[in-house]
């Protein structure tokens, strides 16, 4: 099974070719979803910057170390970018799969223990998320405690949940191949 054609290969590599950008040496910083805290199926896309495609929701960052620029990506290009296409198809593979978990954990059930305080378990993790007085969310798991979510303070049950989930499935983290 072929992943991608020699001449959409080619159109990548006469890109990076106009663009004076190395053709080897690449690798990936991080892989992230666009619309991360969207339904699936109507996810918000981008376009990646090296063939243009325009359905691009899981997008490689892509960096070279004799380029200025990163260049931000989807799963073909980069996987021609670094060399490696099964690489990037399964770092997206379970960038999938982890978005589809996190769908349906937000959507389950909590259980409320005591006013403004409910639990949940979640792969070995006893969540709890607890509002205070003013309306804030602190949430919390067998070792860590956070009251921020995507860099604000947590002031809804929904981005709490979110919070909870990141804790007990964190991101993978940045690979870096010295």
């Amino acid at each position: 099974m072929e992943l991608y054609s020699e001449s959409y290969k080619a159109k990548c590599i006469r890109k990076l070719k106009e663009w004076g950008a190395p053709l080897d040496g690449w690798e990936r910083m991080i892989t992230y979803d666009v619309a991360e805290d969207e339904d699936y199926d109507d996810a918000v896309l981008t376009e990646c910057e090296l063939c243009g495609c325009k359905r691009v929701r899981y997008v490689h960052v892509m960096r070279n170390p004799r380029y200025f620029e990163d260049i931000e990506v989807g799963c073909i290009c980069a996987g021609i970018m670094e060399g490696d296409i099964l690489a990037a198809k399964e770092r997206e593979r379970k960038l999938k799969n982890r978005s589809r978990r996190r769908q349906h954990f937000v959507k389950k059930k909590w259980e409320e223990i005591a006013d403004n305080i409910w639990v949940r378990t979640y792969k070995y993790h006893r969540l709890q998320i607890v509002k205070d007085y003013s309306g804030q969310y602190t949430v919390s798991d067998n070792s860590r405690c956070t009251k921020k979510y995507r860099g604000r303070t947590i002031d809804n049950f929904l981005s709490a949940s979110y919070a909870a989930y990141d804790l007990a499935d964190p991101k993978e983290s940045v690979k870096h191949h010295a």
